[in-house]
């Protein structure tokens, strides 16, 4: 077990000792989602699955400070504010951690993602077609560089994040290197010896008049252990407005060479509008990447989305790619959550 995990345990043994027997309540909840989906493109029809299953344990006390053990069964990384499965398919416990609630901030030890993007992590409040659609997670549909830029990852971490005063929180975290304790990240993730990765993300949520708004900022660092790979080091900027039924995003991120072949600078900017009306949803997208090494490209999208059900919709989506990688992708898909 990683050094991070022994002293955090040796530090949590004696609260947890302490606080049943100051518990007022005990609640266990759970709730699952699962996804499927047939894509079209150049290459053929390929077919998607995903799932994912997560439990919620927390102990209350009655000076209001809170512990609580939180685990998701599922098909690769758990998108945390996206509410979403991951590209894997083996079943994995890909989120496990333990999270200390108080007046003074929440601080949370496992596997869970990290500081910058749970700050700027905002997309899945816009409506169908999103640009972390169904077919974002099928080869060869999904863009080749992700809208939110290279983080930590689900690596085994500390996350401390404060209250949000006057509409703003702040969050830092730290992970010794990019592995975890129970899902294979490495596999999926280019630059696998990263080590001492630290998170900072800035999130502020507010409103002027009938429009709400928020806006994030997160900054991404660690060290290559690969002598071939830059250094991470990745700037995030997002903005979201919501008025009635519409809603707008940005998301601009500048990774440099994270994780890439060095001197292989990468850029993107991703563009979102959508309107959601009772069960119907619309959304347009598009992201623009520079690449200095690799070829750019720009990828354009629109999608439809129907609540069928209370909990399930049935959504379709269309990608057009120009530049370095061409052609049409299609996708049509079904999620149902319980």
């Amino acid at each position: 077990m990683p050094r991070l995990c022994r002293s955090l345990s040796a530090a949590l043994l004696p609260l947890l000792a302490v606080l049943p027997a100051d518990a007022a309540t005990t609640e266990f909840t759970w709730r699952g989602v699962g996804q499927g989906a047939v894509v079209r493109s150049g290459d053929g029809h390929d077919l998607f699955g995903a799932y994912a299953v997560t439990g919620d344990g927390t102990m209350t006390t009655d000076s209001g400070l809170g512990l609580s053990l939180t685990a998701t069964l599922g098909s690769g990384d758990y998108q945390k504010s996206l509410d979403r499965p991951g590209r894997n398919d083996q079943l994995t416990a890909n989120e496990l951690f333990l999270t200390v609630n108080s007046a003074w901030g929440r601080l949370r030890a496992g596997d869970e993602d990290g500081a910058a993007k749970r700050a700027v992590d905002m997309l899945p409040l816009l409506a169908g077609g999103q640009m972390d659609g169904l077919w974002n997670g099928i080869s060869p549909a999904a863009p080749p560089i992700d809208h939110l830029g290279r983080d930590s990852d689900d690596a085994t971490k500390l996350l401390y994040e404060t209250p949000r005063v006057m509409g703003v929180r702040l969050g830092v975290s730290y992970a010794p290197k990019r592995d975890s304790l129970v899902e294979d990240i490495a596999r999926e993730t280019p630059g696998r010896l990263d080590r001492d990765l630290w998170e900072v993300g800035l999130n502020y949520q507010g409103d002027w008049d009938a429009i709400s708004y928020e806006l994030a900022a997160g900054y991404v660092t660690a060290q290559s252990r690969n002598p071939l790979l830059g250094d991470t080091e990745s700037l995030k900027l997002a903005g979201l407005m919501l008025y009635g039924g519409f809603s707008g995003g940005l998301v601009y991120v500048d990774d440099g060479d994270s994780g890439r072949l060095k001197g292989d600078d990468a850029t993107s900017t991703t563009l979102m509008a959508s309107y959601e009306n009772g069960p119907y949803g619309a959304a347009l997208w598009w992201q623009g990447v520079d690449l200095d090494v690799s070829r750019d490209y720009d990828a354009y999208g629109a999608g439809l989305s129907w609540r069928v059900a209370d909990e399930t919709s049935l959504s379709l989506d269309g990608v057009r790619y120009e530049g370095g990688r061409r052609g049409w992708v299609g996708s049509l898909g079904v999620e149902a959550r319980f």
